[in-house]
């Protein structure tokens, strides 16, 4: 009995690591890595508790405990955003499942062997994460040109912005994105903010990689149509936009990244 739990330990470990990673980064959502890493383990020592008692009654309580478990991961705003992650919760689930009966069929694979079980679920967690990830990009399509101008609020500066869809410039070693700025702004915006780090970052075009200097600054707000939507806690300034390739009432250029994570800008 003993190794018997250790298997299902084990299974329900790799299963609930790849849904919910694979939610938290499909939803866009920050969650600190201790309240995740937590989370899981509750959760999998929940469904084996479950496992044990496969009846009617244990599949209920499993159903209101994934409730509160996605309550205290996400702690969402209102009944409406739980019931949102809810249902993504279970589509991710009924994907990933399907996805390891679907490879353990196509490739031939006994999954009555804990090692071949293993493989196979973190193979298809493996194609899971990439399958999700492309998933974002089928919204691209339903973004409207109106939905990507912003204006960004920088000490008492407003700067007029806009997103580009094909930029994803981020910084590899604090994973933070960029914004880029107009070169004469940067006098301005830094004599008037001393609380920024200096950094370089590798910034990729059709014509090569060039390192440039970069600001990390915190708490910029967004406003859209005058009104306050957003404060990116950290983010990098680069004032080296090209003025020839950039409309002339705006000044700043926000990333693909940064519209979907700290925007909001496509919401699931």
């Amino acid at each position: 009995m003993k190794i018997y739990l250790d298997y299902i330990f084990l299974e329900n470990l790799v299963v609930n690591i790849v849904i919910i990673s694979e939610l938290i980064i499909f939803t866009k959502s920050k969650v600190s890595t201790k309240r995740k890493v937590v989370i899981i383990f509750i959760d999998t020592i929940l469904s084996c508790i479950f496992a044990m008692y496969s009846n009617t009654v244990s599949y209920i309580l499993h159903f209101f405990v994934s409730i509160g478990i996605l309550f205290f991961l996400f702690n969402p705003k209102n009944i409406y955003e739980l019931i949102k992650k809810f249902c993504y919760y279970y589509l991710l689930y009924f994907i990933y499942i399907g996805l390891i009966i679907s490879f353990s069929i196509l490739l031939k694979i006994n999954l009555e062997n804990i090692i071949n079980k293993l493989f196979i679920y973190v193979f298809s967690g493996i194609f899971f994460h990439f399958l999700c990830r492309d998933l974002w990009k089928m919204w691209k399509i339903n973004i409207k040109d109106r939905d990507l101008f912003y204006t960004l609020k920088i000490n008492d500066r407003k700067i007029n912005a806009f997103v580009d869809t094909g930029n994803s410039v981020k910084d590899p070693i604090t994973s933070l994105d960029v914004i880029f700025l107009k070169k004469e702004l940067e006098k301005e915006i830094l004599t008037n903010n001393i609380n920024y780090k200096k950094t370089y970052i590798n910034v990729s075009t059709v014509n090569g990689s060039q390192i440039k200097v970069g600001y990390i600054i915190k708490n910029i707000t967004v406003y859209k149509e005058e009104r306050e939507i957003a404060i990116i806690d950290k983010i990098i300034l680069s004032f080296s936009l090209d003025n020839s390739n950039t409309p002339e009432k705006y000044s700043a250029i926000l990333g693909y990244d940064t519209y979907l994570e700290n925007l909001k800008g496509v919401i699931l």
